[in-house]
C-alpha cells in the first residue's frame, strides 16, 4: 500500500473511532481522553506530511542567549499552535518578536522554519497565549497587525504587543549588536483597542469606574511601577469585578 493511501486509511479509521466514541460516551472524561489519544496518534503517524511543516527556512544568524530577537528563550521549547484550522500540541517552537514570526524545526531535520503568519490563529508558549489580530484600520488605527499576548480576557481584555529593538554600538573593539525588549500595552473595551502605558492612561479607559477602581488599587497595594503590565492586568480584573 502506498504511504499516502496508508495515511488516508489511518485518518479515516481515526474519524470512525472518534465518531463512534462520541456517539456512545459523549459525556465521559475517559472518552475525551481516548479521542485526544487517537488524534495524537494520527499526527505522530503522518509525521513530516503534517500540514504544519510547510513554512520557509529561518536563518538564525547565530544569535546569543543574551542578544537575540526571541521572546523569553532562544531555544525551541514545547508549545502549541493553531495553524490553518488545526491545533498542534507539544510542538517545539520559539517566537521571534523582532520579526513577529513563529519558528519550529523542520520535521526530523536539523534546521528551523518559520510558519506562515497568516495561517496562525494562536499559539501558546511559556504559559503565554498569543493571538493574531488583523485590525480594522478605521476603528483601530493605532493597532498594528500581528501577534498579541492575551494577558487577561474578560469583559475587557489586556493585550501586549511584544517587541524588540535592534541597536548597534560602535566600540574600540568592534560593533556590538543588541536586542532590547520594548512592549506596548492595549486594553480592549467595547470592541475598541486603547493604548495604555501607566496608571493614568489605564484609568482613563476605565473612567466610568475610576473612583471605585482607585480605591481597589490602593486597598490591594497595586503598583504600576516598575511593572506596568502587572498593574494594567490587575486594573482590568478589578474593573470587571466592579461592572459585575
Amino acid at each position: 500500500m502506498k504511504k499516502s493511501s496508508a495515511l488516508f486509511v489511518l485518518f479515516y479509521g481515526c474519524v470512525i473511532m472518534v465518531a463512534s466514541a462520541q456517539s456512545t460516551l459523549s459525556d465521559s472524561s475517559g472518552n475525551q481522553e481516548s479521542v485526544r489519544n487517537t488524534i495524537d496518534l494520527y499526527y505522530k503517524s503522518i509525521g513530516e506530511n503534517a500540514h504544519l511543516y510547510n513554512g520557509s527556512e529561518y536563518i538564525s544568524n547565530n544569535y546569543q542567549v543574551n542578544r537575540n530577537p526571541f521572546f523569553e528563550n532562544i531555544f525551541l521549547l514545547s508549545g502549541s499552535v493553531a495553524y490553518d484550522g488545526t491545533l498542534y500540541k507539544n510542538v517545539p517552537l520559539a517566537y521571534d518578536i523582532y520579526h513577529d514570526e513563529v519558528i519550529i524545526n523542520r520535521y526530523d531535520r536539523n534546521y528551523r522554519i518559520k510558519l506562515i503568519s497568516e495561517k496562525i490563529d494562536s499559539f501558546s508558549l511559556f504559559g503565554h497565549y498569543f493571538i493574531r489580530i488583523v485590525p480594522d484600520s478605521a476603528d483601530n488605527p493605532l493597532l498594528a497587525m500581528g501577534f498579541y499576548d492575551l494577558m487577561y480576557n474578560g469583559h475587557v481584555s489586556v493585550l501586549v504587543k511584544r517587541r524588540k529593538k535592534y541597536e548597534e554600538t560602535v566600540t574600540s573593539s568592534g560593533v556590538i549588536s543588541q536586542f532590547t525588549e520594548d512592549d506596548y500595552f492595549f486594553v480592549k473595551k467595547n470592541n475598541l483597542y486603547y493604548p495604555v502605558h501607566n496608571k493614568k492612561t489605564t484609568l482613563q479607559v476605565f473612567k466610568d469606574k475610576k473612583k471605585d477602581l482607585q480605591k481597589l488599587l490602593r486597598k490591594n497595594k497595586i503598583k504600576f511601577k516598575p511593572d506596568p503590565e502587572f498593574g494594567i492586568v490587575k486594573a482590568a480584573e478589578y474593573y470587571d469585578q466592579l461592572k459585575n
